[in-house]
């Protein structure tokens, strides 16, 4: 009986094991005939139609892929929509900071633009890392401290000791690496504005005009309120505040 109930346990296994490969590879040809599709419209100048595939992946399929980002990016600047098109290139050089086709792209879209993004040490250190990366890594390094520790407490060898500290070291190194990563992508909520927009002086369309901004600026968002949000813009050595409406500006975390 036991035996028997062993053997339909490993077939009903491996009949699973099967269903999900399936599973896995049919939904990785429903987004592969999705982008070709894309790419086939993107040829024929088809934008909205691309734009359109492009945008059900992301919100829909729930796609996050940098090069899905950086494709959607190129569809709304041919479309005439520096915004969306800025907008999509920060998502994607989020997920891809050090591929070059894509740092080049957001380059030359803020340089269209005419928009200069400042830039700290830590900005210029930390570009070169996606967050997913500096947090793996962190995990591994942690899991492997605990490894070494748990071998350490019923070995008690040197080398294992050794082993500790070169670990620990790494950890001082990563954790505020992951902490300012973290802070710069999740805490400080980034934005592109959409459009040319009014800027005003609280959240109301009643409030006064402070500045006009142009569409493609990044922006911090300071606070959200309603359907307005107090954002922070940079200009040079001078910082600007004010509200600006939901719909104008999409945000590049979410």
């Amino acid at each position: 009986m036991t035996i028997k109930v062993k053997a339909n346990m490993k077939k009903f296994l491996g009949f699973i094991t099967v269903c999900l490969c399936f599973s896995i590879c049919f939904a990785e040809n429903i987004h592969q005939t999705q982008i070709d599709n894309a790419e086939e419209n993107f040829k024929r100048d088809n934008f909205s139609k691309t734009i359109e595939i492009y945008e059900s992946l992301i919100k829909i399929e729930k796609v996050n892929n940098p090069y899905i980002f950086y494709n959607l990016s190129n569809a709304y600047y041919r479309n005439g929509n520096i915004g969306k098109a800025i907008l999509n290139i920060e998502k994607a050089l989020r997920l891809a900071p050090r591929d070059r086709e894509i740092r080049n792209n957001a380059d030359y879209l803020n340089a269209v633009a005419e928009h200069v993004r400042q830039k700290n040490f830590s900005d210029t250190f930390l570009q070169y890392f996606s967050l997913n990366e500096i947090t793996v890594v962190s995990a591994a390094f942690v899991i492997l401290l605990f490894a070494v520790l748990s071998l350490f407490i019923i070995k008690r060898k040197p080398i294992l000791k050794k082993t500790m500290i070169v670990l620990v070291v790494f950890l001082i190194i990563c954790i505020p690496l992951f902490a300012l990563k973290a802070y710069n992508e999740i805490v400080l909520k980034e934005a592109v504005v959409l459009y040319t927009s009014n800027v005003r002086s609280g959240p109301s369309e009643n409030d006064t005009d402070i500045f006009t901004i142009p569409a493609g600026k990044v922006v911090s968002v300071i606070v959200k309120s309603g359907d307005w949000n107090n954002i922070k813009v940079r200009y040079g050595n001078e910082s600007l505040t004010g509200w600006i409406e939901n719909k104008a500006i999409g945000n590049i975390n979410g």
